[in-house]
């Protein structure tokens, strides 16, 4: 079927551009930009749901307990749900109402490129002339093999190479969009909620430690996640058993995995804390003197962005998505699986956090992947589809507020 071109034109004078965004539900990491969107007011944002999952108690897989997000993520910006509570209506009325949406508005920001709901709606944009900007977290090397990456391949090269516009989250990303012809690609970092991981939080670190029975003067080194074996939690219990000082091992999250680390760590010196919600992150990481994601795949690692805005030191496994940009220059990356390798970092990492500028200097580095600066990246991605500027890259180090 031959599809009709994107247009590309500017809205009516005095109407401000109207930018739709297709997100899957309701999360911590996107709710705060689309927040800070709607009160810059530099275009309208109206935010299109796929489903309300997230926003009511449901049981998390990786959790493996219910999990309800104890922060607004429903307020402060325009937004509908395509269906809540279930996906029981018919997939013909689901996508008659998608494609009533997307008609709507001047460009569509779209998540990815493998979800059939988000090729669902390139396609209409295609169908109905809306240009779609690209949204995700995927990187130019993927995981598939075989003919699984042959489709996987095929499929990229036509939603990107349609696509409007590529927002990079990063180095990796920008790869990506690089490799499968992106017609433009603008700097829009992948962040979180800085200001607030930034905030003094109302429990101190003595308070914090203290209540877990932790030794106030031991450097404390933390992970945050869900405790599975594609994180490889069980790698940084056993490093920090290598290491030639004592210290606190805090591990903040639950999954299948917690009685096996619980198991690992030496009796007073490190917990397993469970679930935490939003709410009480902050103290955790104010009270942290190193963030660890020793992950074997993590397409990005927004924990990171998390701890780094609260000055914490960042280790990583580089097979964290996040490295070349949040990580290099300031912490310590290693062979991901290399328990030693980890150890040594570890090691260097608490000579780093000792010096006394450590967390100005990480939260200094970290400010590059500020929400106002994804702010801006939507904006000007927005700007530069409705000029029909062409062959836009955005870098970070050429950031503006324009």
């Amino acid at each position: 079927m031959d599809m009709q071109a994107a247009r590309v034109s500017r809205p009516t004078e005095g109407r401000p551009f109207q930018l739709g965004v297709i997100d899957f539900n309701p999360i911590q990491y996107h709710v705060p930009l689309y927040q800070l969107l709607t009160s810059r007011a530099r275009v309208k944002l109206d935010v299109l749901f796929l489903t309300d999952r997230g926003s009511r108690p449901a049981i998390d897989p990786g959790f493996g307990v219910p999990v309800k997000w104890d922060i607004d993520l429903r307020s402060g910006y325009e937004h509908q749900f395509l269906t809540a509570g279930s996906e029981s209506s018919s997939l013909r009325k689901r996508m008659t109402n998608l494609a009533r949406w997307i008609s709507g508005h001047d460009a569509v920001v779209i998540h990815g490129h493998s979800h059939p709901s988000m090729l669902a709606a390139a396609f209409l944009c295609r169908v109905h002339g809306i240009p779609y900007l690209l949204r995700g977290d995927s990187t130019a090397r993927g995981q598939a093999t075989g003919a699984r990456r042959h489709l996987r391949n095929t499929v990229a090269r036509t939603v990107v190479a349609a696509s409007a516009c590529g927002l990079a989250i990063g180095r990796l990303n920008e790869e990506f969009y690089r490799q499968y012809g992106a017609p433009r690609i603008i700097w829009a970092p992948y962040s979180v909620d800085d200001k607030r991981f930034a905030d003094t939080p109302s429990v101190s670190r003595c308070e914090l430690l203290s209540r877990w029975n932790l030794d106030v003067d031991r450097p404390v080194i933390l992970f945050c996640g869900k405790l599975y074996p594609g994180k490889r939690p069980l790698d940084l219990s056993a490093a920090v058993r290598l290491l030639p000082r004592k210290v606190n091992t805090i591990f903040v999250g639950d999954g299948v995995l917690a009685e096996r680390v619980r198991h690992s760590l030496i009796s007073g010196e490190g917990v397993v804390t469970g679930f935490v919600n939003q709410s009480e992150l902050s103290s955790y990481y104010h009270a942290a003197d190193i963030i660890v994601l020793p992950s074997e795949v993590e397409n990005w690692g927004l924990v990171i962005n998390e701890a780094m805005a609260a000055g914490v030191l960042p280790v990583v496994s580089d097979h964290v998505g996040a490295a070349p940009d949040l990580v290099m220059g300031v912490g310590e990356v290693y062979p991901c699986g290399d328990i030693p390798r980890l150890a040594e970092a570890l090691d260097r990492a608490l000579m780093k956090a000792k010096e006394p500028d450590s967390r100005d200097r990480v939260q200094q580095h970290v400010a590059w992947y500020a929400l106002d600066r994804t702010a801006v990246g939507f904006e000007q991605a927005m700007l530069s589809v409705a000029s029909g500027s062409s062959n836009l890259i955005t870098a970070h180090t050429e950031y503006s507020e324009g």
